[in-house]
């Protein structure tokens, strides 16, 4: 575990020498000024600035995963006894930058007054975001060029965006009698539009907790994906 911290603080660190860091530091300052511009209440914070902190955060692993697909970096990897270690370690530094930056969204605006939260009740955003952010870094992850064995990732974009677009469209998808594939879509994304409605709607029940664990497993599989690809990449003789 102590090899895991060092990683991820050596590899945030290492982020933090390159310009790359800029990107996401100003999405989240962007992202707060515009999100909050006109006042923002808790059921919409946790449900808007959730999703706006997760793609920060899959952004921000991504950045990550590509300081560590570097010729210098393998050779920290070769000194690891498992190359799982690299994925936690980006990981686990990948969530405490998105903490980093939703503090950034958060604190400005509430000292502004432009964001109202209700405690204890908002206590609840912790377990919330952290299963939102776990599947966005670790979607990341199994997007990088970091697991990449030949070829590229392009199908697992296409297939992201497609899914994206098609939940934005399922009106127009059921007008032209798609309702199967709506259902589809429905179905893949209930976890994370469940756990976001019930966590802004402040009820913390059965449905909450169920949607909180299929978002995570969903998490866990990404993350495990990742380690399949990364464990039988050549990284000497990459394709």
């Amino acid at each position: 575990m102590t090899r895991v911290w060092t990683l991820a603080l050596f590899f945030v660190r290492d982020l933090f020498r390159s310009l790359a860091a800029v990107v996401p530091l100003a999405a989240a300052l962007a992202f707060g000024l515009m999100a909050c511009e006109y006042g923002m209440d808790q059921a919409r914070f946790i449900s808007v600035a959730g999703l706006g902190s997760g793609a920060i955060g899959w952004l921000t692993a991504l950045l990550l995963a590509g300081r560590a697909d570097r010729a210098t970096s393998f050779l920290l990897v070769a000194r690891l006894r498992r190359r799982v270690e690299l994925l936690a370690a980006l990981f686990v530094g990948s969530l405490g930058l998105t903490a980093v930056w939703a503090i950034l969204i958060a604190v400005p605006n509430l000292l502004a007054g432009r964001l109202t939260l209700e405690f204890p009740s908002a206590l609840w955003i912790g377990p919330t975001w952290l299963a939102l952010w776990s599947l966005a870094v670790a979607l990341a992850l199994a997007l990088s060029g970091l697991v990449r064995r030949g070829g590229s990732h392009l199908v697992g974009y296409v297939l992201l965006t497609a899914l994206l677009v098609a939940n934005d469209r399922k009106a127009l998808l059921a007008e032209h009698r798609l309702e199967g594939l709506v259902r589809i879509v429905n179905a893949l994304l209930w976890p994370v539009s469940t756990l976001l409605a019930q966590a802004a709607a402040g009820r913390h029940d059965r449905l909450y907790f169920l949607a909180l664990a299929l978002t995570s497993g969903y998490a866990a599989l990404l993350f495990a994906l990742a380690r399949q690809l990364l464990a039988g990449k050549d990284l000497l003789w990459q394709e």
